[in-house]
């Protein structure tokens, strides 16, 4: 069922409620783009610490062999 479109505009506790609910679907979306940058930043920090190590490990001394 379709919503009708009220030709006037909204007033009072009408326009608070819907005001509020605009407002949580923006941060909801918000909240959403947040976690998506989040993980990509995490990986790409994962990624130069795994490579960091490997490369400590390649520069460490080797033990002679007897």
């Amino acid at each position: 069922m379709k919503e009708r479109i009220p030709s006037e505009p909204l007033r009072g506790e009408a326009a608070f409620r819907a005001q509020k609910a605009e407002i949580a679907k923006r941060n909801e979306s918000a909240r959403a783009d947040g976690a998506v940058r989040r993980a990509a930043k995490e990986a790409r920090i994962g990624a130069q610490k795994a490579a960091d190590d490997r490369q400590e490990r390649r520069n460490l001394p080797r033990q002679p062999n007897a």
